[in-house]
């Protein structure tokens, strides 16, 4: 028995799932734009990128270490869980994630969202626990292309800068000395309570006064949150923002919130208020980088991330839309086209048939 095409049911299914096929597509396409400062944070990243690459040759030369990123990009640079300068314990997934090159666009999204320029004066207080957090904001300072009024104490939990021979405060030298940023600590600190650094033993003590002797910084002693505040404010006038990174007792104390703290109208500081609550007195917005897991979730970056993980791309740098109209008029030209194809050899089957039989003879 005679069929055309559009009438075999093998050709009925095919075009059933392929109209289903199409649909799916168009309904689940969507538009990628590059967010706001897109720019920006691509050159961030390869400024953060650039730097750990840097220091993983200054690793490779001192034999601290085979420079080799076991665990995910820049994992070299973590040092070990027990050392004469660790005051206190970290959680190694937190310094893996701040090591992630996208973690600079995450700085560079506040610094947005913060409005600020070339002009801006900011201060920074680190500590070694975060040495990809560290790298990340110096990142976005020479994006930026910022001056910028640093301590750093010479301390870190474990699983940050903890190799003696290369503290954090050695880091930044050497990637000033190389030309990857133009910002450095003006003075550094011993670190733990009252920056003294009583948490240590005498020989890690010592190892942070030899470090401040070969970096030539000026060891600070801040016995209160009160007198570092006055030496920000005295070294740099019109602060436009304070960063605090890590878990300094005198800049950060036991403030929880993480990211932009905006200066609330009703808030008053005390006697004993840390760094970060002087300056929120002050109008003076902060961005603290502490807690890394509630942070890196709160901008979607991956917690810890891994070999795999991709830089430059993500919801720092890529915004969606749903339902791309490219997507959707070229699903409905494959499937009208189809059907159309399909017809139209159908009407030609149909008509060859006809054409190829005797009529019938009417007696």
């Amino acid at each position: 028995m005679f069929r055309p095409q559009i009438q075999k049911t093998r050709v009925l299914f095919s075009l059933a799932m392929l109209i289903m096929a199409m649909v799916y597509w168009a309904v689940n396409s969507y538009e990628q734009h590059e967010t706001y400062g897109f720019d920006l944070k691509v050159k961030a990243v390869e400024n953060m990128e650039n730097a750990i690459n840097s220091l993983r040759e200054a690793f490779i030369a001192l034999k601290i270490n085979n420079g080799e990123d076991s665990l995910a990009f820049g994992s070299f640079l973590l040092g070990p869980q027990n050392s004469i300068i660790q005051i206190t314990k970290g959680l190694k997934n937190s310094k893996l994630s701040t090591l992630n090159p996208n973690f600079a666009a995450m700085i560079m999204e506040m610094f947005i969202e913060l409005e600020l320029d070339s002009s801006s004066k900011i201060a920074i207080s680190y500590t070694g626990s975060y040495p990809g957090a560290n790298i990340a904001v110096l990142s976005v300072l020479e994006t930026m292309e910022m001056d910028a009024s640093i301590i750093s104490s010479c301390d870190s939990y474990s699983y940050g800068a903890t190799y003696p021979e290369m503290t954090w405060i050695d880091m930044e030298s050497y990637l000033y000395k190389e030309d990857h940023v133009s910002n450095k600590s003006k003075s550094g600190s011993i670190g733990g309570s009252f920056d003294s650094g009583s948490q240590l033993n005498p020989e890690g003590r010592d190892v942070c006064n030899t470090t401040f002797s070969r970096n030539n910084i000026e060891q600070l002693e801040a016995d209160t949150p009160g007198e570092l505040y006055e030496y920000y404010t005295d070294s740099t006038k019109d602060v436009s923002l304070f960063i605090n990174v890590g878990g300094g007792i005198n800049a950060g104390g036991s403030v929880r919130d993480v990211g932009i703290i905006r200066p609330s109208e009703n808030f008053n500081s005390s006697l004993d208020s840390t760094v970060i609550e002087r300056f929120l007195e002050d109008k003076i917005p902060v961005i603290n980088i502490n807690n890394i897991k509630k942070l890196t979730y709160r901008y979607e970056l991956p917690y810890p991330p891994n070999n795999k993980s991709q830089i430059k791309t993500g919801d720092l740098f890529y915004s969606r839309e749903d339902y791309n109209i490219k997507v959707i008029l070229l699903a409905f030209i494959i499937v009208a086209g189809t059907v159309l194809f399909v017809g139209i050899v159908s009407h030609r089957e149909i008509k060859k048939r006809m054409h190829s039989s005797e009529p019938e003879s009417i007696l």
